[in-house]
């Protein structure tokens, strides 16, 4: 990979499995390992010091706060932008390389889609056997539902069943090769969405302008995402809900954003309601989650001005 071609970044606030691998196997992929941009998201330095001693020659970038998915990912592509790079591959913290030619794979499909944007490969999920759905289709109120019935009775995973470079709707933001001229025109990532549906709004403003998703059908990395931490009160879930609304509403659906907000509180509801009549421990915690989503939800329907209100990454949940 030629030198200054393409800027690699890996964002995050924490020590996570396996990073130093990631970093280690995605800087092997480029030729001047200043072309690695590693985003400390807030972690008070502490990432800085550990990725400046034990990889010298990779850009540091040191953020005051976490930005979360957004924040911090923002701040590399910014870098990127700077320094004229021709594309910048955003890639999870928590990931290790599967093929190392995966990089190059998606330059050249580049080459041959001029009027793409983003190019996603194939992801493995905790397991190189194990195929990630990252083809993903935008979340209109009544195709969520369906979808969201029909993957209770058989799987769906697009990314496992095509099998030649394929237009797509939008792509999950744990892989993805992104043209920088196209970035220029699209702007960055929603930095008040934090991170969750933040892919769906970057992607949409894409296609509003033109530009293209792609999905390559090539090994690429493995992505090591805890199967926990998506349980139904849990900090992401309750972002990736909210964002749902805000999407909606920010672009000027809002009978859709409205469809979001009462089917998700409704979900709430009857989940606060089974913990406590389960005798859960952590039934107030439900409730908490019940109350924190009505605020949001009904603070974006209204139109208020983003505050505290809003929840993370502005407020403390």
């Amino acid at each position: 990979m030629p030198p200054g071609k393409v800027a690699i970044v890996i964002a995050t606030h924490k020590q996570c499995y396996p990073l130093d691998r990631c970093i280690k196997e995605h800087a092997a992929l480029l030729r001047d390992q200043s072309d690695l941009v590693f985003v400390d998201n807030g972690s008070g330095g502490e990432l800085s010091s550990w990725s400046e001693a034990n990889f010298p020659g990779i850009t540091v970038i040191t953020r005051k706060e976490n930005g979360f998915f957004c924040g911090g990912y923002n701040s590399g592509m910014a870098y990127a932008l700077e320094q004229n790079y021709e594309f910048v591959l955003i890639v999870n913290a928590d990931t290790d390389v599967n093929n190392p030619n995966y990089l190059q794979n998606l330059i050249e499909a580049a080459s041959e889609h001029p009027q793409a944007a983003f190019f996603g490969p194939r992801v493995s999920i905790r397991s190189v056997d194990c195929i990630q759905n990252t083809v993903l289709l935008f979340p209109w109120f009544s195709r969520y539902l369906r979808e969201w019935v029909m993957g209770h009775l058989r799987s769906l995973n697009r990314s496992a069943d095509l099998q030649i470079p394929t237009e797509v709707e939008f792509l999950n933001g744990v892989c993805v090769l992104c043209r920088v001229s196209a970035l220029r025109e699209i702007g960055l990532l929603d930095e008040d969405m934090g991170g969750y549906v933040e892919d769906t709004d970057w992607s949409w403003r894409a296609l509003q302008l033109g530009w293209k998703s792609m999905f390559i059908p090539v090994p690429s990395i493995v992505h090591h995402q805890p199967a926990e931490e998506y349980e139904h009160n849990s900090l992401k879930s309750f972002m990736l809900r909210r964002n749902h609304i805000y999407w909606h509403v920010k672009g000027g659906r809002w009978v859709q954003g409205l469809g979001f907000a009462l089917a998700s509180l409704l979900l709430a509801f009857i989940r606060a309601i089974v913990a406590t009549f389960s005798h859960f421990k952590s039934s107030s915690q439900y409730w908490y989650y019940l109350r924190c989503s009505f605020t949001a939800a009904f603070g974006i329907l209204i139109g208020r001005e983003i505050g505290e209100w809003f929840g993370p990454p502005i407020g403390e949940f």
